[in-house]
C-alpha cells in the first residue's frame, strides 16, 4: 500500500523534531544554564506556554522548537547557525 502524503508529511516532522530537539536543548542550556526552561517558556505564544509541560518534562513539538529558535536567534542560535540557515533559499 502506498504511502500517503499525510503519512509522509507526519514523518517528516516527526524527523525534523527528533534530529532538533538535542541541538536546541543542548544550544539553550550552554547559554542560559539553569533558566533555560523558563527562557525557552518566555520565547513561546501563552497558548504553547501553557502547553509546554516541565523542566523535568518539556513538551516539545515541532512548532514550539521552531518558535524558540525563531525567538530565541539572536540570544542564542545566531552563533552556532548562520543568516543562511534562517533565510529560506529562493
Amino acid at each position: 500500500m502506498a504511502i500517503t502524503n499525510h503519512e509522509r508529511v507526519g514523518k517528516a516532522l516527526d524527523l525534523l523534531k527528533e534530529g532538533l530537539l538535542p541541538f536546541v536543548e543542548r544550544e539553550l542550556k550552554a547559554k542560559h544554564a539553569q533558566l533555560w526552561f523558563e527562557q525557552a517558556k518566555a520565547s513561546l505564544s501563552e497558548g504553547q506556554s501553557g502547553l509546554f509541560g516541565t523542566e523535568a518534562q518539556p513538551r516539545w513539538d515541532v512548532a514550539t522548537l521552531l518558535a524558540v529558535m525563531w525567538n530565541q536567534w539572536n540570544d542564542v542560535f545566531r552563533k552556532t547557525l548562520g543568516q543562511a540557515e534562517r533565510t529560506p533559499s529562493q
